[in-house]
C-alpha cells in the first residue's frame, strides 16, 4: 500500500493481521464488535500466538485495533478501513491474474497475497476500470467498492451454493 496523509505505510505482517481479524470478526455475518482471539489470528496468519500478541500491542498503539490481553482484539474504524482496502486490492488482483493472465486460482491467490500490499490507489483504480469494475473475485467473494461497501452480501455465495 502506498503512503498517504491518512494512511500509514503498513507492513505485510500488519496487513495480514488486519485482514485476519476482519475475516474472524465478520465470518458468518458476525457484527464488527466481535472480538478475535489471538490464537485464531495466529492460525489464520500461520504465525505464533506470541508474534500476534506483540503485533496487537503495536497495532493498538497505532490506533488500528482495540486490544485486551487474554481477551482478544477488534478493529478500530481505521483498522477496518485498511483491512477492507487490502481485501479490495487482493480480490482485484486475483481477478486480473486468473481471468487475464491465466493463473490457476491457487497461483492467483499467492501472487495477490504478495502484490496487495504494494499497489497504489491509482493502480487499483485503473485495474478495476480495465476489468470493467468487477464485483466478485474468481472465488465468488465480493470485491469491496472503493468506498468500502460491498456490492452484495459476503454470505450470498454460501447461500447460493447451498441452494444449488
Amino acid at each position: 500500500m502506498v503512503n498517504s496523509p491518512d494512511r500509514p505505510n503498513l507492513k505485510k505482517s500488519t496487513g495480514d493481521v488486519l485482514k485476519a481479524i476482519h475475516m474472524l470478526q465478520t465470518a458468518g455475518g458476525k457484527p464488527l464488535e466481535t472480538i478475535a482471539q489471538p490464537s485464531d489470528i495466529a492460525d489464520r496468519t500461520g504465525t505464533s500466538r506470541a508474534f500476534v500478541t506483540k503485533m496487537l500491542q503495536t497495532m493498538e498503539r497505532g490506533g488500528l485495533v482495540e486490544y485486551a490481553p487474554y481477551r482478544g482484539a477488534r478493529l478500530t474504524p481505521d483498522g477496518t478501513r485498511f483491512a477492507i482496502e487490502l481485501s479490495r486490492h487482493h480480490r482485484l488482483l486475483e481477478k486480473f491474474l486468473a481471468d487475464y493472465l491465466g493463473f490457476d486460482l491457487d497461483q492467483a491467490h499467492e501472487e495477490a497475497e504478495r502484490l496487495e500490499h504494494v499497489i497504489s490507489e491509482e493502480f487499483e483504480e485503473r485495474l478495476a476500470a480495465f476489468m470493467g469494475n468487477p464485483t466478485a473475485c474468481p472465488h465468488g467473494s465480493p470485491i469491496p467498492n472503493p468506498d468500502g461497501t460491498l456490492p452484495f452480501p459476503e454470505n450470498r455465495i454460501n447461500k447460493e451454493k447451498s441452494q444449488s
